[in-house]
């Protein structure tokens, strides 16, 4: 300690006030927060080894250079024991998730975003922080060699397996771990490996980006390695699904350093899974079976699963291990005592809320609930006036025109609904605010045909329409199932707003304010209204600055990131670049412009565009550049009437191009919205990365049906100049008010 509060008195000027000891990691060095009375703070590292600590210091100098988000050392003692560095401050990854993993991986869409952002900051890391990088400082060893991936694996022969009592042939096992680990060291490409990538070891900045620590242990390995370390930590209890996004998202972000073969890479994967497992549990069993720590024993059912998981998808690639660990998993040990209590409830693959909504009849029992909340709601509809009883209603349900109407025109149903949709509009709000996955909601009466199958359909749509959710229905009785799936956006929010300047060069043009809101903010408020509850937003200029508002501004939404940080991909590019986070929209998705303003009926209009190939919002205001429709509103050209210009696919249109001008067709003008089916992700490929979504849109109508939207009534603006802002503000004061 007196060595810690010389070198702190060196950086700082004075003696440290106060000097707090911080809960050990499970390493053998202390780390301490040390702070003086003006309250500046910096933590103190004591260690054991001198390698150890030599290796960090290097790391971390060396990863500072070049930009990367970690604690930057600021003074060592001459014996090299202890140093101090900047202080990252108490909020670690694994503390915020904290919620998450005690739901049994319930993830809140907040916690899912941080790790999102984790896991793509890894290859900066991995690929920028390798450069230039003396690998023959790290500890204990410059590179993951054979040895060393032995030593781990029978580290998990010795203090884990051998203790379950497992019968196991020791000279066939060993062949089969020597294969492995000449497998692993053999996987192509080489990077540095962080080697205990895990939340505990990522801080978290009053802004929410990840920070890290604790790479002291790093070496030369595969990428794929520290890729596993964190997706398949046991306590963690990530779904398939997340992992996959997850991985998804890393790989999207590894594509920026170098060229990815995706196949080799998710083999290369597999094997480092089954490495780290079978690594975390050899710890596990030391810890726990030996040392006795409860955290260790409870972490063991959840590493089991993973392991589980894996061989239930069939892959190991060694016969003899795939037999022992196959043996090993259905093992007593935790399948049943310490299995009780300590396998919290699995969530749902799905990243948000989903409602279930049944109709049933008493006659047949409740509905069960398959997603393990224990029920939501259950409505008895009974007391409403029985359509049953009256012969032209007894072979139709609730779903059928007459009944509705005889339901409506009685007028009972309508008013109970009224206290229905009160109820259900404030506990989906609430499940969405808290990011719970599952919510049912139940309608019972006496044959499960009418009134139950008319309230569940009406309060499913009106959910539906509201926040835009994925919801089930289920009349049971009817044998009917129908799925209202998410509505999705994506929002172009990446442009330069030259137009804005001198506002822009400051702040993106997606923070412009117009009133109290940014135009951002003023879109994402109409999404929302209009239900749609997951929005990409593509960014480039500021893009910083949109992404820390819209965290800052969650706004009860799905908010992800697609990044042209790099290079601005013009709209259609921008469209193709976030394929990874669109394609999987089934019924389609809007793109809005963030710098248009107007009343248009976005619900409506996605109603309108789904099942199309692409949809268009357009209007009859005066410009200069039209978009050319036939009578049943399908687009064949384009004209700009200032030059005579006219663009067009179709053949006998560039024969005659006065036909696009004549009154055989309609011209009208883009609105800067519009409605996608991921199925013209296919059509992109013949595309560059930048292009212009008119120039696509022009070409694809030759063979895929581009319709023209006109919403009557419909009033737009284009914030496009500094000048407009008043008349912007006055606009959407005027949309609110209505």
């Amino acid at each position: 300690m007196e060595e810690l509060n010389r070198l702190y008195k060196k950086i700082i000027g004075k003696d440290a006030a106060l000097c707090e000891a911080l809960p050990g990691a499970g390493s053998n060095r202390q780390y301490y927060r040390m702070r003086d009375s003006d309250g500046n703070s910096l933590i103190g590292v004591v260690g054991t080894s001198r390698e150890e600590n030599h290796a960090f210091c290097y790391l971390a100098r060396h990863f500072a250079a070049k930009g990367l988000p970690v604690p930057y050392v600021l003074a060592e003692s001459p014996d090299g024991l202890c140093y101090l560095q900047t202080d990252l401050g108490n909020r670690s990854l694994f503390d915020v998730l904290k919620r998450g993993r005690e739901s049994g991986g319930d993830y809140s869409e907040h916690e899912r975003e941080l790790l999102r952002q984790t896991i793509a900051a890894l290859p900066a890391i991995q690929v920028q922080g390798a450069q230039d990088l003396d690998f023959a400082q790290c500890y204990p060893q410059e590179a993951l060699d054979e040895t060393s991936v032995l030593f781990d694996l029978n580290y998990f022969k010795y203090c884990f397996l051998k203790p379950t009592g497992i019968d196991f042939h020791e000279l066939r096992l060993e062949e089969s771990f020597r294969t492995m680990a000449h497998d692993i060291v053999s996987i192509p490409g080489s990077a540095f490996m962080y080697r205990d990538f895990q939340a505990r070891n990522v801080m978290l900045d009053d802004h929410d980006n990840p920070c890290f620590i604790d790479f002291q242990g790093g070496r030369r390995g595969p990428l794929q390695y520290d890729v596993a370390s964190f997706l398949w930590q046991a306590s963690a209890r990530y779904t398939k699904a997340f992992r996959e996004e997850l991985t998804s998202v890393y790989l999207q972000e590894l594509r920026s350093y170098q060229e990815v073969d995706e196949e080799a890479f998710r083999e290369g994967l597999q094997l480092c899974v089954l490495f780290r497992l079978l690594q975390v549990l050899g710890a596990y069993g030391f810890r726990g079976y030996f040392e006795r720590k409860t955290h260790f024993l409870e972490s063991i059912p959840p590493a089991i699963d993973n392991l589980r998981e894996l061989l239930a998808d069939g892959w190991c690639p060694y016969p003899y291990i795939y037999d022992v660990l196959r043996r090993l998993v259905d093992h007593d040990a935790w399948n049943k005592e310490s299995r009780e209590g300590c396998q919290p409830q699995q969530s749902p693959s799905s990243s948000s809320l989903m409602v279930r909504v049944f109709s049933f009849s008493y006659r047949k029992g409740i509905p069960e609930d398959s997603g393990n909340n224990g029920g939501g709601y259950v409505f008895d509809c009974r007391g409403i006036h029985n359509p049953g009883r009256y012969e032209p209603y007894k072979q139709l349900t609730g779903l059928d025109e007459p009944v509705i109407r005889f339901l409506e025109d009685d007028g009972e149903i309508l008013t109970f609904l009224e206290s229905v949709y009160e109820l259900a509009d404030a506990h989906v709000g609430r499940y969405l605010e808290r990011g719970f996955n599952n919510l049912m909601f139940c309608f019972g009466c006496t044959g499960g045909q009418h009134r139950s199958v008319y309230s569940a359909q009406h309060l499913a749509e009106h959910i539906h329409r509201k926040f835009g959710i994925e919801v089930h229905v289920c009349h049971r009785e009817q044998g009917i199932r129908q799925v209202l799936t998410p509505r999705r956006a994506m929002v172009f929010a990446a442009g330069l707003g030259t137009r804005l300047k001198p506002l822009t060069d400051t702040m993106p043009k997606a923070l412009v304010p117009v009133g109290e809101k940014p135009l951002l903010g003023h879109l994402l408020d109409r999404l929302r209204a209009a239900g749609f509850c997951d929005v990409v937003v593509n960014v480039h200029h500021f893009a910083d600055m949109i992404e820390d508002w819209c965290r800052l501004h969650p706004m009860g939404m799905s908010i992800r990131f697609s990044d042209e940080r790099e290079q601005l991909l013009e709209t259609g590019g921008g469209i193709k670049h976030a394929e990874s986070l669109l394609r999987d929209a089934r019924d389609g998705f809007l793109i809005h412009n963030v710098d248009i303003l107007s009343n248009a009926d976005l619900y409506a209009f996605a109603e309108a565009g789904k099942g199309r190939a692409a949809t268009l919002l357009v209007s009859e205001r005066k410009t200069q550049r039209y978009l050319v429709f036939d009578d049943e509103m399908r687009l064949v050209g384009w004209t700009n009437t200032a030059t005579g210009e006219v663009r067009s696919p179709f053949p006998e249109i560039l024969a005659d191009p006065s036909l696009l001008v004549s009154s055989r067709y309609h011209k009208y003008a883009f609105a800067g919205i519009h409605y996608m089916s991921p199925k013209l992700f296919a059509y992109f490929q013949d595309f560059p990365d930048r292009f212009s979504i008119i120039d696509f849109y022009l070409k694809l109508c030759a063979e895929e049906a581009v319709y023209g939207y006109v919403q009557p009534g419909l009033r737009l603006m284009d914030v496009g100049k500094i000048d407009t802002l008043a008349e912007a503000e006055a606009f959407v004061k005027e949309l609110e008010r209505k």
